[in-house]
């Protein structure tokens, strides 16, 4: 509980534990917290006395809610500056003008509001539209945007961005899927190793709980990813 809400809600025990000596035309309650330190809590002013103590506890309750939305947006942040800190580290090890532009295509800019995507970003290789996660609620907004025959990529047992590659029926060439791969590896993981990349039709995947997911009919890529030249 945050600093904020934690003193409301004390105000507000405080208050049902002095009620009876809080008069209607009182203006502060005077008393001792539960530590022994002396107090003086402002009382909210046009309410009944038995209604003053809801008062603090609905400014705990939308404090804690505060609070917790700042948290989530803070790991949304934080999970958005590792993916483009690993985009740094894949552009480092680009060795072709065709890598470079799969990782900064120059058309994707133009065509994200025709596409309406708001999360993830949007990638593409040999004219597929591909969509990346940036973290797990981008990775779950995916996952419910994406068609039934659009393909599904995903790190086997490791935490990493979900890859959508629209499809439209199509039968997909292994360069496409092979790249794709390298992208959800490129985006997922600072590591160099070899990583194997589970794919599937998204109507494969079964959502659990967030971007959890169960999935079959699956085939497999494995991609290694090099180490990164540190310069100086």
């Amino acid at each position: 509980m945050g600093i904020q809400a934690k003193q409301s809600q004390d105000a507000g025990n405080l208050i049902l534990a002095n009620l009876y000596q809080i008069k209607p035309y009182d203006t502060k309650l005077k008393t001792y917290d539960f530590e022994g330190n002396e107090v003086s809590i402002p009382l909210p002013k046009n309410t009944k006395v038995n209604r003053m103590s809801d008062y603090y506890f609905n400014l705990a309750k939308r404090a804690k809610s505060k609070a917790k939305n700042v948290h989530i947006e803070q790991e949304n942040l934080s999970s958005k500056k590792a993916f483009y800190e690993n985009i740094y580290y894949a552009l480092e090890q680009a060795k072709t003008p065709y890598e470079l532009e799969l990782l900064v295509p120059k058309r994707a800019k133009s065509l994200r509001k025709k596409e309406k995507l708001r999360e993830g970003e949007l990638f593409w290789i040999e004219d597929y539209k591909v969509l990346v996660g940036r973290n797990a609620n981008e990775n779950q907004k995916l996952l419910a945007i994406a068609k039934a025959n659009d393909v599904w990529m995903h790190i086997r047992d490791v935490p990493s961005s979900h890859v959508i590659i629209r499809t439209d029926k199509q039968q997909l060439a292994d360069s496409v899927l092979q790249a794709a791969a390298k992208l959800c590896v490129d985006f997922s993981v600072k590591n160099s190793g070899d990583y194997e990349v589970d794919y599937t039709k998204r109507k494969f995947v079964k959502v659990q709980e967030g971007a959890k997911v169960l999935y079959n009919k699956y085939d497999t890529l494995r991609v290694t990813k090099e180490g990164v030249e540190i310069r100086v």
